[in-house]
């Protein structure tokens, strides 16, 4: 299995299979919490434009995972939403305003601090971090964060903030494995939905937000891959000594 880490690319090459990747892995991430209405609306298109936006996006990193020079997966860091650096009373809050799914609307997201977490121009939000299922537990999505956080160090960051929904334990077990620990909650406004009777149901996701720095990532990091290596070189030996 050949794998490379490429920038992503404002060419239909590279985003037309990554949109399938991505797909595929937001259904499987998704699907167990989120109703068969609202997993419809997440059609081949949405991901192609979302990715398409990534791609024009100065103020974000996104580095792309190849599997044998075809797209399967990516990690995007952009800088934080800036109210997020003024909390007041242990909490901060954005309005958003728009049109979605043809309604007009006004959403206030709030964050309640659970504990004090310095956020400054050197923290960057791990925006997205999708692998698509048929090249899962091979240590990929591990890899992805081997092979950008040093980068984001030299780069001068310091520390890592990401948001994973509440209802998403592989997410919460993967994240803590490498240094992350939750610090807020917030509720994410995802769609409006108006149902067959009528009636208009907004979809709303618990949201948890965790930290880390980016030198506790990288120590993560290095354990993991010495037990890997530990692990690997005890099972060659028992294999050795069994065929003996």
């Amino acid at each position: 299995m050949k794998i490379s880490i490429r920038s992503l690319e404002k060419r239909l090459s590279m985003i037309l299979p990554l949109a399938e990747a991505y797909q595929r892995s937001y259904n499987k991430l998704s699907a167990d919490y989120k109703s068969e209405q609202e997993m419809a609306l997440y059609t081949r298109g949405y991901f192609i434009k979302k990715l398409w936006k990534m791609a024009e996006d100065q103020q974000s990193l996104v580095a792309v995972l190849q599997v044998n020079d075809v797209p399967r997966g990516f990690i995007r860091y952009s800088a934080i939403p800036e109210y997020y650096t003024r909390p007041e009373d242990r909490q901060a809050q954005e309005v958003e305003k728009g049109y979605l799914d043809g309604f007009e609307f006004a959403w206030c997201r709030k964050i309640r601090f659970d504990r004090e977490v310095e956020l400054n121009d050197k923290t960057l939000i791990v925006n997205q971090i999708y692998l698509d299922p048929q090249v899962q537990h091979h240590g990929l999505g591990t890899l992805l964060f081997e092979q950008t956080v040093p980068e984001l160090k030299k780069l001068g960051y310091q520390n890592l903030i990401i948001e994973y929904n509440a209802n998403n334990t592989n997410a919460k077990n993967f994240y803590q494995k490498l240094g992350f620990a939750p610090f807020a909650q917030t509720k994410d406004f995802d769609h409006i939905l108006k149902k067959e009777d009528g009636h208009t149901v907004f979809c709303i996701s618990d949201v948890h937000i965790a930290h880390t720095g980016i030198d506790n990532a990288l120590e993560h990091l290095r354990l993991r891959r010495q037990m890997k290596q530990t692990f690997v070189t005890v099972f060659d030996q028992r294999n050795h000594e069994a065929s003996r």
